[in-house]
């Protein structure tokens, strides 16, 4: 029964929340941060219209969302655009990850003595928690960057570089966290039993698993956007007779939602990674030749879905902050938050210089790493699920330091897709078209010339016929257009 009473609440808060985003972005600020702020004050701690168990119950609904996030990430990398990139999103990736791990993991190294979780513990075991904190800062929000791109109508290459990293990134980032749990938990133990190599296999087979479940997955949602009237049993063909045209225009979204929704939890089922899972889904499903128009019929489905998603997530996400537990950790997050960011510009610095990316992408790029969400938060939960004892002051801690993230980065990203000229919602139309045309003329002339360049190198090389003597002596010699002239006429 509480179950139904917290479903009214978000019901009756959608319309409010819908409406902070929109003042938002009357204020030029982006969607989400309007509905982070209006569920910060719907939440337990300031209006109390919902109530901390209550939104406990509401996670399916979290994890549905998040499922279609994950297959929008997906979705957003082309491997044919990726190719074009892959030197730059490789550097780019390796830079930021590394740098904001290393800079996170000494700042927690230094701060220990200082945290009241971490200060009787052991060397080893403050190095676990130091290296899940790194490891957290690698996350970024593909939901964020998601809603920012689209309320925007962003496109370019300084947005489909910024989104591969993203999606790239938050690969690395479930592998990472796999094998940090598994160390975590080798440390923790009272009395450590020395080395066991099923504690190495057991993240690499949650990551292959998760890979193959959203590589079926994303094959049966590709056959199913496939689907026709004709291919359909009768019985389902027949209802689309019947039914009005409203219900069989959204049967494919449903879908999405549905397929999306049960490969997150067939994914938790077999203790797998379910982002990652979804990932790959989209990825798949984006990315299947045999599939016809795989791509478009994907994207419009999720531009139905994303804006009922984006307001219900970023809603319940604010309103599950502990606005009163950020108190006593403030100052360590607000450190951790400023270190973060130094290690994502230098990092973005690096990985753009070693990729050759573009001058002027170079100053923006780091604005777009910033933002965290929901991926981050849910991963500090999952630690503190694994980690009963100190668990949840850390989940605490690194949900503070999200929340500084949260807030500053779809502006400063949005800013920077301003700044780069790929902000199309805020051309006048006609330069908006325009600009369109141009990008999609110059994908075309890039592969043209890259499929040219294909049929010379794969064709064998022949030596042109050599020029007759006689031939060579009869060429006429003209110097200028008078002489040519008067050779013709002989």
């Amino acid at each position: 029964m509480a179950i139904w009473t917290e479903l009214g609440a978000v019901a009756m808060c959608l319309p409010a929340w819908f409406l902070a985003g929109r003042l938002a972005q009357q204020v030029k600020l982006p969607l989400i941060t309007g509905y982070l702020v209006a569920g910060a004050l719907s939440g337990p701690s300031l209006l109390q219209l919902f109530r901390s168990n209550g939104l406990a119950s509401l996670s399916f609904v979290d994890h549905a969302c998040l499922s279609v996030i994950a297959l929008a990430a997906g979705a957003e990398l082309r491997v044919s655009e990726l190719k074009k990139t892959k030197r730059q999103v490789i550097c780019i990736t390796l830079g930021i990850s590394l740098l904001s791990w290393l800079c996170v993991f000494v700042a927690m190294m230094m701060l220990v003595p200082f945290i009241p979780f971490t200060q009787h513990r052991t060397h080893q075991q403050q190095q676990a928690v130091a290296s899940l904190a790194g490891t957290l800062a690698i996350a970024r929000s593909p939901a964020s960057a998601i809603a920012v791109l689209r309320e925007t109508d962003a496109r370019g290459p300084f947005c489909s570089t910024v989104m591969a990293v993203v999606v790239v990134k938050d690969v690395l980032l479930f592998v990472c966290l796999a094998m940090n749990l598994e160390f975590a938990n080798m440390a923790m133990v009272a009395a450590p039993q020395g080395f066991n190599i099923s504690h190495m296999l057991q993240p690499a087979l949650s990551v292959t698993v998760s890979i193959g479940l959203g590589a079926l997955g994303g094959t049966a949602l590709g056959m199913l956007l496939n689907a026709k009237p004709t291919t359909m049993p009768r019985t389902v063909a027949a209802l689309t007779q019947v039914l009005p045209q409203a219900v069989i225009a959204s049967w494919k979204p449903a879908a999405v939602l549905l397929a999306a929704s049960t490969i997150f939890f067939t994914a938790v089922s077999f203790t797998a990674e379910p982002l990652l899972a979804c990932v790959v889904a989209g990825l798949m499903t984006t990315n299947r030749k045999s599939v016809k128009n795989a791509h478009e019929q994907l994207t419009g489905c999720l531009s139905q879905l994303m804006p009922f998603v984006y307001v219900a997530f970023f809603g319940l996400a604010g309103a599950s902050l502990k606005l009163g537990s950020f108190v006593g950790s403030l100052w360590v997050a607000v450190i951790l938050c400023l270190v973060r960011l130094a290690g994502i510009w230098g990092g973005c610095w690096l990985g753009c210089w070693l990729g050759a990316t573009p001058v002027d992408h170079r100053k923006h790029m780091w604005y777009g790493m910033i933002t965290q969400a929901g991926v981050a938060m849910g991963l500090a939960k999952t630690v503190a699920v694994r980690f009963p004892e100190w668990g949840p002051d850390f989940a605490t801690l690194m949900t503070c330091a999200i929340t500084m993230n949260m807030m500053a980065g779809p502006p400063l990203f949005k800013r920077a897709i301003v700044q780069t000229g790929e902000a199309r919602a805020m051309l006048h139309p006609a330069l908006s078209q325009e600009l369109e045309e141009a990008i999609d003329k110059s994908d075309k002339q890039e592969d043209k010339q890259r499929q040219l360049l294909r049929t010379i190198s794969d064709s064998p090389s022949r030596p042109l016929p050599p020029i007759r003597r006689n031939e060579e002596a009869h060429l006429p010699v003209s110097s200028g257009p008078l002489e040519a002239t008067g050779a013709g006429m002989v």
